[in-house]
């Protein structure tokens, strides 16, 4: 079993009030790329927080959409020793689909997986650094990862792609 450090007092709710207050607070700063937050909910329950996000901004650098939504969900399944996350940008102009889902699919992948969705087919799945951390220091190592990402993403014929061990 692994020992989470720091996550005792911590549940779903609590952990995405905290990710939605982080990046609240970066629209409050002003030049925020994080246009609007919003929690997803199932039957009346957080299950993930979203965000609507500049690209251009984000990046820091001209980018071929204005808008993308960054998705969000946590979960600490008692029925295994780490926790389950997504953490997915979401193109809807160019049906784009880039993230890394760390859950109980996929396990020939091992714990965690890298994945790009476009035109509603996957076109890359692959393992991808599993992290045992605090989940708001996944948050965060995972949005630096996904800025890596982005610049590297390439498009041919259509359809998006990575360069060799372009993921973390």
């Amino acid at each position: 079993m692994i020992f989470l450090a720091n996550r005792t007092n911590l549940d779903k709710r609590t952990l995405l009030s905290r990710i939605f207050n982080r990046l609240q607070t970066q629209i409050s700063s002003g030049d925020s790329p994080v246009e609007q937050v919003w929690y997803h909910t199932s039957a009346g329950n957080k299950v993930g927080v979203r965000a609507t996000i500049a690209p251009a901004m984000f990046l820091g650098t001209a980018y071929p959409v204005d808008e993308a939504e960054l998705q969000v969900t946590f979960d600490f399944p008692q029925s295994h020793s780490y926790d389950f996350y997504r953490i997915q940008w979401v193109e809807s102009d160019r049906d784009l689909m880039v993230g890394w889902h760390q859950d109980e699919t996929h396990t020939d992948l091992g714990a965690c997986h890298f994945q790009i969705d476009s035109r509603g087919e996957t076109v890359l799945r692959k393992e991808a650094a599993f992290l045992d951390a605090h989940p708001l220091n996944v948050f965060d190592r995972r949005i630096d990862d996904l800025v890596d990402v982005l610049d590297a993403l390439t498009w041919d014929d259509g359809v998006p792609s990575l360069p060799a061990g372009g993921v973390k």
